[in-house]
């Protein structure tokens, strides 16, 4: 890796200014990205820039060093591509230790040092932060975090070792392991509140008021009136926070995600090892674990994801067509939430209407009451969430729905339904409305085959929970033209979310793939399998949740009815449960014992009657559980790859690498399964069942 391929992208300048009331200067060591308004990003050779810049401050002729970013981040992480690109050349050791070797010499400076956190401080930025004696951040949003245990590593320039020794071990690994795994940063105030920084100060960087502030608080200390933090765990409470961790890890990951296990471990030999002996380790460990297959598949997930949240791929070049009023049919709670996320993202007028006028009034006044209950978690001012209310209203007649240039439906997943609200609501509303639809699973196609204009009609899968979930899955139809097709693109930019286009078929992307793993472990129960059993042999893949624990988020009534959408169009494939219709006849809302009770059968007491009745009636015998946890785990592994193969070959998609972005955003599947088809091809699943590979990181 040559340093011509990965210039410096930072400035860094020192001057010596002296603070109000003190006679000797600081060095102040201003830090700048070279692009205009730009994020502070470090490589290795700004490291090395750093190191020069911070060796040459002669501690003799100033009393304090203060670092400082720009107006938008203090430090926004290290430059991923050169980490991908050390990865591949086998120099991470290099790259890991530049870091060590610049922050390091201001660890080690003999005046007190200062970090002033002027915005973004992640990763490599905020582990800068940690080499430096006291913290000030600027008041406001800025996030602050270590995301490299998300990305398929961990802190590698001294997280591990110095942040438990500032905020404590348990606090530290929170952040390191639990918030970066869930994707979850600190704001100043909270990072405060935990001692990651020294105060929060106002003003905006550049400002008089900010100069002042931060200015005044480091002549405090330079007066002795603030002292340094440090942890006061003992080793008890150190090692507790060590082994709880390490318990969590096993029991979330099962050793899939090797990042947050070296990070644990690195923090536990951090309470008695010296911060060159951890860095040395640390150093060790990272270069192992950046070569995994794992991390491999992190960071390209990481790249996939950053890519197509600024450009959607596939989107036609064709006119866009201007949308001032959204209109929602139906009222329920789904109806709500796409109500909610229209107004606040497009900042248009959303009508809602309801065959019953009394759902309707609820609809309309729970939807305004979301953005009430964001103002009061401070998501949002008071002032902002009574004016998104006032864009929701009911329709007191069909004309209120006549200039709508957006309707989509949100009523009951039956294809003749959808298809009837069509009818009813296509001679009402202009005649280049787009008609939309949130279904999940039936057809495009079929849904648009008696409208006056089938081109209009296009999918618009909005996944739940809404507010959460930034997958949108754009379906076209047969007759589905361009213009509609980019509209809805444009329109799914401005709500935030991150669209892939899929052509027509049923279920789609991720509820295709999902209910074709629910197919093996539906078998493997209907066929005797011991219920612990099946709904822990997917834990190696290190997924959010057990299949059963998805089935019960999901719903039963919904998953059968997608299974048997997928049964309809592919028999062959997907097969018909016994055990899950059942569950889904009797009502039931779950398949598990409720959070906090436990069963002896492992599953609910209707779901196990459920279980017994359906095994009786088909002659099947249960087992106990028999080590099949392997085999399962292989049957899966092989359905997947079959049947993201046929998408391929159905050309659903245009790539492999768009079933992974669906799978990350819509099913929270973890980055180290690089979405599903790197770990696919890792497990020889692809070859096993295509005889190739996906190789979707290659294209």
């Amino acid at each position: 890796m040559s340093e011509q391929s990965f210039p410096s992208t930072v400035t860094i300048t020192v001057t010596r200014p002296v603070l109000p009331g003190r006679s000797t200067p600081i060095a102040l060591v201003s830090l700048d990205s070279t692009a205009p308004n730009g994020l502070v990003i470090w490589g290795s050779e700004a490291m090395r820039q750093l190191q020069r810049e911070l060796s040459a401050i002669d501690t003799s002729q100033v009393e304090a060093v203060v670092v400082t970013g720009n107006a938008k981040s203090f430090g926004a992480g290290a430059n991923l591509k050169e980490i991908r690109a050390a990865q591949l050349n086998g120099t991470s050791d290099e790259y890991v230790g530049s870091g060590h070797e610049a922050f390091g010499v201001l660890a080690q400076m003999d005046v007190p040092t200062f970090s002033l956190i002027t915005g973004v401080a992640l990763g490599g930025g905020l582990e800068l932060a940690l080499h430096t004696d006291y913290r000030l951040a600027v008041s406001g949003k800025a996030p602050m975090g270590l995301p490299e245990c998300h990305l398929g590593f961990f802190p590698g320039w001294g997280g591990v070792y110095l942040l438990p020794h500032l905020v404590g071990a348990e606090a530290a690994l929170g952040m390191i392991v639990t918030d970066s795994m869930r994707g979850k940063n600190l704001n100043p105030a909270k990072a405060a509140e935990i001692g990651l920084v020294d105060a929060v100060l106002d003003g905006a960087p550049g400002t008089e008021e900010w100069e002042k502030a931060w200015q005044g608080w480091v002549v405090e200390a330079l007066e002795g009136r603030h002292e340094p933090r440090r942890s006061t765990d003992d080793e008890q409470t150190w090692q507790a926070a060590v082994d709880k961790a390490a318990a969590k890890a096993h029991s979330a990951w099962h050793g899939a995600a090797p990042g947050p296990v070296a990070a644990i471990e690195l923090v536990g030999r951090a309470r008695t090892e010296s911060r060159e002996a951890n860095a040395a380790a640390a150093v060790a460990a990272f270069t192992e674990i950046v070569q995994s297959e794992a991390a491999r598949a992190s960071l390209y997930a990481f790249e996939l994801v950053s890519a197509r949240s600024k450009q959607a791929a596939n989107v036609p070049d064709a006119p866009v067509r201007e949308i001032k009023k959204a209109a929602v049919i139906g009222a329920g709670l789904m109806a709500g939430q796409l109500a909610s996320l229209i107004a606040q993202g497009a900042r248009i007028p959303v009508v809602m209407t309801d065959l019953d006028d009394e759902r309707l009034a609820t609809g309309v006044q729970r939807t305004r009451d979301r953005f009430t209950a964001q103002a009061k978690k401070g998501r949002m001012t008071e002032e902002q969430a009574e004016q998104l209310g006032s864009l929701i209203t009911g329709a007191e007649s069909p004309e209120d729905l006549a200039d709508a240039d957006f309707v989509i439906e949100a009523v009951f997943e039956e294809l003749e339904v959808k298809r009837q609200v069509f009818a009813q609501w296509e001679p009402v509303v202009s005649e280049d409305a787009i008609l939309a639809t949130n279904t999940s699973s039936l057809s495009i196609t079929a849904m648009g085959r008696d409208l006056k204009h089938p081109e209009r009609l296009v999918g618009f899968h909005v996944f739940n929970p809404v507010e959460v979930t930034p997958l949108l899955e754009i379906v076209a139809g047969e007759k589905t033209d361009d213009s509609t097709l980019a509209t809805a693109f444009d329109l799914a930019a401005k709500l935030r979310r991150i669209a892939v286009r899929v052509e027509d078929a049923p279920s789609f992307v991720v509820n295709r793939v999902l209910t074709r793993m629910f197919d093996v472990i539906g078998r493997a129960m209907d066929a005797g399998g011991d219920p612990e059993t099946v709904d822990h042999a997917l834990d190696p893949m290190g997924l959010p949740m057990t299949p059963l624990q998805l089935l019960d988020f999901v719903g039963p009534a919904v998953l059968v009815h997608i299974t048997h959408t997928m049964n309809d169009a592919y028999p062959d494939r997907f097969t018909l449960s016994p055990w899950l219709d059942a569950v889904a006849d009797a009502g039931l809302k779950s398949t598990l014992p409720a959070r906090g009770e436990t069963s002896e059968t492992y599953l609910s007491e209707g779901a196990n009657e459920a279980l017994e009745r359906t095994r009786q009636e088909s002659g099947v015998t249960a087992r106990s559980g028999d080590g099949a946890e392997g085999e399962l785990l292989t049957r899966v592994q092989d359905a997947l790859a079959d049947e993201i193969g046929h998408m391929l070959d159905e050309g659903v998609v245009a790539t492999a690498r768009d079933i992974d972005l669906c799978m990350i955003l819509g099913a929270n599947y973890p980055f180290h399964l690089g979405g599903i088809t790197p770990y696919l091809d890792r497990t020889g699943a692809a070859e096993r069942v295509r005889g190739s590979r996906f190789d979707a990181a290659e294209q």
